[in-house]
């Protein structure tokens, strides 16, 4: 499909991604892709519903690659510029997208993977907000995806909240809604349970990368760059983030002498 040429097209035009670790980002594509082979043959969805799924999946994984590809572009700035660079690499995706699925042609299918997308990578970039805000004093790796694995949850359950108040602000109109508050307040827990879950799924796989690789690892903290985040730079000098009392950020570096070089 055309949307996976815009992968390949960032790992080979892109002068920082010509390096063989780069293709490292195809191994939680492929993991996660296999995932979702097995769980097509045993969804009850039809034919044209599944489609638009596969695309929404396909879309979401490119788009986290090419936010991570793109890691060292974006990062190293102010946070909500990186927010927005990143928001706009995922709408770019997204209309690649849209347009390997259907062309220029436009259906209700479209309009579907489009507004599906959208709340997804929102939910999703909310989300890494919201875990870099609550690991700004402490970081480890496991705190970060504790707190991204709750924060995903949660943006799920108020998008979906949001969407509740207006749908039942709408329907107000009606009579007999009293009974439907209680109802459609349980279906949004469960639903953005399981939305957040399969979100949170779907990116475990790129977050192992993230913490495994060097490379990676390097690119994703310059998006946070997060107090006790500690780079290793080629030079061989340890890089951590520490931020003033003015709420700028520095970089401190220190000597790094690895153990077995002796003095």
């Amino acid at each position: 499909m055309a949307i996976w040429l815009i992968l390949v097209l960032v790992l080979a035009l892109v002068k920082a991604n010509r390096n063989p670790r780069a293709w490292l980002i195809l191994i939680p594509l492929l993991a996660i892709n296999l995932l979702w082979t097995v769980l097509k043959k045993i969804t009850p969805l039809q034919s044209p519903q599944l489609a638009v799924f596969e695309q929404l999946f396909v879309s979401l994984t490119i788009g986290i690659s090419v936010v991570l590809l793109f890691g060292h572009k974006i990062g190293n700035r102010n946070r909500f510029v990186t927010f927005l660079l990143a928001a706009v690499l995922m709408a770019a995706v997204g209309i690649a997208g849209a347009l390997s699925y259907s062309g220029l042609a436009f259906s209700p299918q479209v309009f579907a993977f489009a507004i599906a997308f959208a709340v997804i990578a929102s939910i999703m970039l909310l989300a890494f907000v919201f875990a870099g805000c609550c690991c700004r004093k402490r970081y480890s790796n496991l705190r970060f995806m504790l707190w991204l694995a709750l924060s995903t949850v949660v943006v799920c359950m108020v998008i979906l909240l949001g969407y509740f108040v207006i749908a039942m602000t709408i329907m107000s109109t009606m009579g007999g809604m009293s009974n439907m508050w209680i109802r459609m307040l349980l279906q949004i827990s469960v639903m953005g349970l399981v939305l957040g879950g399969c979100l949170y799924v779907i990116l475990l796989p790129f977050m192992i990368l993230a913490f495994k690789s060097g490379f990676y690892r390097e690119r994703f903290f310059a998006c946070f760059r997060l107090p006790s985040m500690v780079i290793l730079k080629p030079n061989n000098i340890v890089t951590a983030v520490e931020e003033r009392n003015d709420g700028n950020q520095t970089e401190r570096g220190t000597e790094f002498r690895e153990p077995w070089r002796g003095n």
